[in-house]
């Protein structure tokens, strides 16, 4: 389930009243910033141990640039917390604290947004690529503040800073405070003059400097032999000085205290820390340890889990008191330890209450829930050892998060829970199976079901209803995992008991309309499976659910392109877009669409457009990291380009394809286009080359074979025509080519599958005319012509070339379907449209020299 954006982390904190300011240390700061209209360096490295002020220091440099509209840059921040190592988190922060910025567009990131929503993660490049071309058409500079950087360990989040510092756009500049060095090229950007560095040496207090917090900030009254002599005991960490001064407070003895204050960073700190703690009331120690547990502090959260009624009034007190509490919003209500002394507080609590840490995580899961912070939660019952109460929230999520197609929410949360758990868990053992089988992860998901009865086991007899449940869940999946396995027998037996036990309008149900139409998809009933595919999508529209309403549509619009009506099928396509959006946003699912429109488009000679959708559903489709739909995209692509003449983007184009093999055992899938590497040859004419492909790829008709995949053979039929046409004593190669579309012919229009009749009806009349058979010829390309008209059909007749361009002039002389021709002929490039020049071509007159234009 995806977490409600905590804005406090995106607020720069508020700077106290008194602060010691550090002129010396914001010249340095400005060092990295203007330079004409860009910046003169990439990045601002703040790099230094905890305590020595480099948040304060970033904050006071800011608000010297002014808050009147003065500054010379907008400043985006990010406070990081550990969460922030999930990827997707991480990204969605990014992007907000960026839209934080005054003016930015409203639907700024929306295109990387989207791309999150993915059940994969995309990788780094995939989601900031999008987000850097926004990036670079704001005419503000931007400075970009990443505060706490050392809590971030995950490598794919240093890949993606790695990869934004090294495509920053000149108006953007990176600032980074951490306790230790982050994973970027550091030494080639000094190399290179693009880093501005401060670390601890520049960052400790000098005398001056120390004399003035200890005076002034913390109002102490000490001596100058005093400050210098706990200046060069503490070195200069702030941290140390405002620990030593909250310590001296009220005493008398500071001389003594300081002369006493020695030992490693640890020790110290921890002596001071039991001094501090020691001098405050019982009540607020309590206080301090119990929240410790927290990492961000609010009045209603600390009463819940401190069984106190006054956690505002402390918080206010401790700020008051200087006591490492920091604001997190000009309203004080929320706020957060700092985390040296966050930290420090966890480690007393494990050494004085060890037995109390589980009750006061159990105490905040009970506050986030009743509050709607569900990942919250669940992350403090896994910190407080309670797996049941973790088990028992991720499910409260988990249907949500399936209806919604959350499916990284389940996968991610199942991660921490223990095997024996999660399989003593039935309805979230349910729940993980249905997220992986719909993110095809069919490896992991098949050895799970050898048992199933447990799962029905472990619900009351009494309990009718959930009983129901589970059997219809149960059945949806073997639905899911027989189709995958191709398995349809079975697909439709578990169907049919998935139907007998959930809901008319229930998302397992349209899934399981989905598979069943695969399963007639195979069979070659397409009638029967655009039926089932015409449920799945009134099911999902009915429930408004995106993902279920989209995918249908993808099948539906499918089957119906394969009967024949490529209008309806682009309608569908197109009304599916508005489905695809959320939040303004098109989800990754939607690069079927783009894809399955184009190649609509590119029938109708739509190219231009059709290039418009492949390459927006290829960018799309990487972040399902589903290879298969890059196949089919640059497959398809390459027909584009091969309608174009285009044979070197074409050749790019099928090399790009190869990268993306299907994985073994998936049936050749019809939606790229079948073998655009032989359309390739057949265009070049490299006759070898398409004789060795005939010759490694024999075809079998049998029933045993996949229907798609007999369609497909329609390219050996034509690969033969090719042959038989070039290449001396070619009969056989003819004779073979007539039979198998004969054959062909008869499975594609007892089926339905109308623009494969077409597609063959073309083919049959150029074998007839090699074959001497004029008329017959004539008379299969005049049928193929009545049937493709009403739908605008033009490449599946133009991409066969000079030789159907012949034919086709010959039908214009006798007056058939003048018009259609007409723009058929046009369509031809200049080179294969020549008339001919004897025969009935003579009738078109002297002025028919070349053909009609698209607009003529």
């Amino acid at each position: 389930m995806t977490s409600p954006i905590l804005v406090t982390k995106l607020f720069i904190p508020v700077t106290r009243s008194k602060l010691v300011s550090r002129p010396r240390l914001i010249e340095h700061l400005d060092k990295g910033l203007c330079q004409n209209q860009s910046f003169a360096r990439k990045l601002t490295l703040i790099s230094a141990p905890a305590g020595f002020g480099k948040t304060t220091l970033v904050t006071e440099w800011v608000q010297t640039k002014g808050d009147d509209g003065s500054s010379p840059f907008a400043v985006a921040w990010l406070s990081l917390d550990e969460g922030d190592n999930d990827p997707k988190r991480f990204f969605t922060y990014v992007i907000a604290a960026l839209n934080q910025i005054d003016g930015i567009d409203a639907n700024f990131g929306a295109e990387s947004q989207v791309i999150l929503e993915s059940p994969q993660s995309p990788p780094a490049e995939v989601v900031l690529t999008p987000l850097i071309n926004e990036i670079s058409t704001i005419p503000k500079k931007i400075v970009f503040i990443f505060d706490d950087c050392h809590l971030i360990e995950a490598q794919p989040v240093h890949d993606a800073l790695a990869f934004l510092l090294e495509n920053l756009p000149p108006k953007m500049h990176l600032v980074i405070t951490t306790r230790e060095d982050p994973l970027l090229p550091l030494s080639r950007l000094r190399v290179r003059g693009q880093l501005t560095e401060l670390r601890a040496a520049e960052l400790r207090f000098t005398t001056s400097e120390a004399a003035e917090f200890l005076n002034q900030v913390m109002g102490l009254n000490l001596s100058d032999e005093d400050i210098a002599a706990l200046e060069t005991r503490t070195e200069g960490w702030i941290a140390g000085l405002q620990l030593a001064a909250i310590s001296m407070q009220g005493r008398d003895d500071a001389t003594t205290f300081i002369k006493s204050f020695t030992g490693s960073n640890r020790l110290v700190l921890d002596y001071l820390i039991e001094e501090v703690l020691e001098r405050q009331s019982t009540e607020i120690q309590d206080f301090l340890l119990q929240t410790a547990i927290l990492d961000r502090l609010t009045g209603p959260l600390c009463n819940s889990v401190t069984k106190r009624e006054n956690g505002e009034a402390i918080l206010e007190s401790l700020d008051r008191a200087n006591l490492f509490i920091i604001p997190l919003d000009n309203e004080r209500e929320w706020y957060r330890y700092h985390h040296l002394f966050g930290e420090l507080l966890a480690q007393r609590l494990r050494l004085k209450y060890p037995d109390l840490i589980n009750e006061l995580h159990a105490r905040a899961v009970t506050w986030y829930e009743a509050n709607g912070f569900l990942s919250q939660a669940i992350q403090h019952a896994f910190a407080g050892d309670d797996i049941h109460t973790a088990v028992r929230l991720i499910e409260k999520g988990a249907l949500d998060a399936l209806e919604r197609s959350d499916f990284g929410f389940i996968l991610n949360a199942v991660e921490h829970i223990p095997v024996a758990v999660l399989e003593s868990s039935p309805w979230l053992f349910v729940y993980h199976c249905w997220a992986l089988l719909l993110t095809g992860q069919i490896a992991i998901a098949a050895p799970k079901f050898e048992n199933t009865t447990w799962l029905l086991d472990s619900i009351s007899e009494e309990d009718e209803a959930q009983i129901r449940k589970m059997r219809g869940y149960i059945a949806g999946l073997k639905v899911q995992l027989s189709a995958w396995q191709r398995d349809f027998e079975n697909t439709t037996i578990w169907a049919d008991y998935a139907k007998a036990y959930l809901p008319d309008s229930h998302w397992i149900r349209a899934y399981c309309a989905m598979m069943v139409g695969v399963s007639n998809w195979d069979t070659g009933n397409l009638a029967a499976a655009f039926e089932s595919f015409r449920e799945a999508a009134s099911i999902g529209e009915a429930i408004n659910n995106k993902r279920v309403a989209v995918t249908s549509a993808i099948y539906l619009g499918h089957a119906l392109e394969l009967m024949g009506q490529l209008k309806q099928g682009a309608q569908v396509y197109q009304n599916a877009f508005e489905f695809a959006q959320q939040k303004n946003r098109e989800l990754p699912v939607a690069c079927y669409l783009h894809i399955d429109l184009a190649r609509i488009l590119c029938e109708r000679n739509e190219l231009d457009q059709a290039i418009q959708h492949l390459s927006k559903g290829i960018q799309q489709s990487q972040s399902l990291a589903d290879d298969r739909i890059e196949n089919i995209g640059y497959g398809l692509l390459t027909r584009v380009y091969l309608a174009n003449g285009d044979c070197e983007n074409a050749f790019t184009s099928i090399q790009n394809a190869k990268k993306f093999i299907p994985s073994p055992g998936i049936i050749y899938d019809m939606r790229g286009g079948e073998y655009p590497e032989v359309r390739l040859w057949l265009k070049q004419k490299k006759l070898n080359e398409i004789e060795t492909w005939l010759q490694n790829n024999p075809y079998r008709l049998d029933p045993s074979i996949n229907f798609k995949t007999r369609m497909t053979y329609a390219m050996h039929a034509r690969v033969m025509v090719a042959l038989a046409r070039d290449f001396p004593n070619g009969d056989s190669y003819l004779t073979e080519a007539q039979n198998l579309l004969a054959a062909l012919f008869e499975l594609a229009e007892s089926n339905g599958w109308g623009s494969k009749v077409i597609e063959i009806l073309v083919l049959q009349s150029l074998a007839l005319e090699l074959a001497g058979e004029r008329k017959s010829a004539l008379a299969k390309l005049e049928r193929a012509l009545i049937l493709a008209e009403p739908e605008g059909f033009v490449r599946i007749f133009v991409d066969e070339g000079p030789p159907l361009a012949r034919l086709l002039y010959e039908i214009l002389s006798q007056g058939i379907a003048t018009d259609y021709v007409q723009r058929l002929l046009a369509a031809f490039p200049e080179v294969e449209s020549e008339q001919p020049k004897s025969g009935g071509g003579q009738i078109l007159g002297e002025e028919w020299i070349e053909p009609l234009s698209e607009r003529e």
